[in-house]
């Protein structure tokens, strides 16, 4: 990202954490000219929704949440879960990543070299006699080398394994076999969306001591050190490494920037101790020094991550609305979407400019989204409007532009699955008119809010079934926005089944691409072709040679009467 192009980046840290990771990369993120905002992840929950709206991007560095790191990745999953924009890896590979049996098995199905270990319990302490010693001991899901020992006998693992006993009753442990050799730092970016491997560090210290313990990894470095240098390794070693950490990045699911803490034994086999999702991104740290050798400052360095992130994400609108003003039959019309609330589609504003309600008639909008079409039908002189929708977003931005508008003791708001939000009265006195327009992209599995079953009827053989009921005797009418990469010929005979009189009230052509529908589930193009093939749906061209499917404005009347 250019450093003069301004982004607003949440940086979610542990407060009172040792670790300085925020306050770096939020110094990084001010030299690029970038506005970072600090936030404890104690507040995710309240805070969450508001960085995903608030923030082009999200920087996630916890180190502990609830108390304890086994629980840092739930800080992930409740921001992906809001919306935000994470830099760095998701929180499943977050959870893989620290939930170091679970890793381990992903990296040996990948033929990537980690430490014979098993995983004991308190009730279970039986380490079987081919784990010789010495052993490394750890909790299963932990970072930052917490509670790390080495044992070089059975009686020191005996010490280790009761003390854990104490403080932890129900946890489980690893004993690893410990390798002893030269520590390598592997820092990892991803640039156009595969995995690079930065120069590799040595960590010198590993020569003085067994492992870099807690201890170690909370001391703050303030200069040049004398404790890290580029490794030398033989190029085909280092290649072999290098070619291990991209693998490790993909089989991991790990994104924009990563560290393998790897172990190099006295054959010369790199074992993979560690991922580190979040890996120090203090100045004088591992991650931060590999970059300087690859010719990277710091600020060049975040500059580089957020490069990644935004690869995948786009910059997106910090916008929360997006505003659409017209003209309608019965009026202006302004309406304010909300981020989350689906947009309206033209198709919708046509169908707004054609319905036929009246003066002092009542009318029912089933998925009222943002509310256009029941505003629209209060402006035509409605007396009464319900909407409803399943979605709590959608019926305060209905109720909401419905005031702007100034028609809001017209409207009225119910949460529900379409028909089923009404009351027994309702059906009994009907409605002159119900409008829907509900989703109907046919595909043969589900694949989010667009999925209207293998044909594109799923919804609308329900709301068909069911509005004859809702609609008065002789002036009901139901409008219906259909298209045409529905089964139209299943689509006309149901209406005609339901309904005395069903008509074309108008068609537009709607172009599309492709990956339009790719985008939504892989191969989703191929079906919808298929049913056209097999004349079970109609995409055809517009003037401009651009692929094209039709809008249906249906008006049905006459509901017949329910055996």
């Amino acid at each position: 990202m250019g450093r003069g192009s301004a982004l607003r980046v949440a940086v979610v840290h542990t407060v009172g954490s040792v670790c300085r990771c925020a306050q770096a990369i939020s110094k990084g993120l001010r030299a690029l000219g970038h506005v970072p905002v600090l936030v404890d992840s104690a507040l995710v929950e309240a805070k969450a929704r508001e960085l995903a709206e608030g923030c082009h991007l999200v920087f996630d560095h916890t180190d502990t949440f609830e108390g304890r790191g086994l629980f840092r990745a739930l800080v992930r999953m409740i921001l992906e879960g809001r919306g935000a924009r994470l830099v760095g890896s998701p929180g499943r590979a977050c959870f893989l990543s620290d939930e170091k049996q679970a890793a381990k098995a992903l990296l040996a199905r990948a033929g990537i070299p980690t430490p014979p270990a098993v995983v004991i319990s308190p009730r279970n302490k039986e380490v079987p006699s081919w784990l010789r010693p010495p052993w490394v001991v750890k909790r299963t899901s932990e970072h930052m080398s917490r509670g790390v020992h080495t044992a070089m006998t059975p009686e020191e693992l005996e010490a280790h394994l009761r003390g854990f006993a104490k403080g932890s009753p129900s946890s489980s442990l690893m004993v690893e076999t410990y390798i002893p050799g030269a520590e390598l730092a592997v820092p990892v970016l991803e640039e156009k969306g595969a995995p690079r491997v930065l120069p590799i560090l040595e960590m010198r210290e590993a020569r003085l001591r067994r492992i870099l313990d807690q201890g170690f990894k909370e001391v703050e470095f303030h200069g040049e050190r004398q404790d890290i240098a580029q490794a030398r390794l033989e190029p085909s070693l280092e290649r072999e490494i290098r070619l291990l950490a991209c693998k490790a990045f993909e089989v991991l699911g790990l994104r924009d920037y990563a560290r393998f803490d790897v172990r190099l034994s006295q054959d010369g086999t790199p074992f993979f101790l560690e991922a580190n999702v979040t890996p120090s991104m203090e100045p004088f740290e591992a991650m931060a020094l590999s970059a300087r050798l690859a010719g990277m400052d710091y600020p060049d360095l975040i500059s580089r991550i957020l490069d990644s992130a935004l690869q995948r994400h786009g910059k997106g609108s910090l916008l929360r609305e997006k505003s659409l003003e017209t003209n309608l039959p019965g009026g202006s019309l302004r309406i304010l979407v909300p981020s989350g609330v689906p947009f309206p589609a033209d198709s919708s504003l046509e169908m707004a400019r054609i319905i036929d309600v009246r003066p002092g008639e009542e009318v029912l909008e089933l998925g009222c989204g943002c509310g256009l079409l029941a505003i629209a039908a209060a402006k035509l002189g409605a007396k009464r409007v319900v909407a409803t929708d399943l979605d709590p977003a959608c019926l305060e931005a209905t109720l909401l532009n419905a005031r702007r508008n100034g028609v809001e003791e017209r409207i009225q708001a119910r949460a529900g699955s379409w028909l089923q939000a009404l009351n027994p009265v309702e059906e009994k006195e009907g409605f002159h008119v119900i409008l829907a327009t509900p989703p109907q992209t046919p595909s043969p599995r589900p694949m989010g809010p667009k999925y209207g079953g293998p044909d594109g009827l799923w919804h609308i053989k329900r709301i068909a079934a069911s509005a004859t009921r809702f609609l008065k005797p002789q002036e009901g009418r139901f409008w219906l926005l259909a298209i045409s990469l529905v089964n139209q010929e299943e689509l006309f005979r149901l209406l005609d089944e339901h309904f005395e009189k069903v008509e074309l009230a108008g068609s537009t052509l709607r172009e599309f691409q492709p990956q339009e529908y790719e985008s939504l589930e892989p191969g989703l193009f191929s079906y919808i072709q298929d049913l056209a093939w097999a004349g079970k749906a109609w995409v055809g061209k517009s003037d401009s040679g651009s692929l094209a499917f039709r809008n249906l404005f249906i008006r049905a009347s006459l509901p017949r009467k329910v055996t």
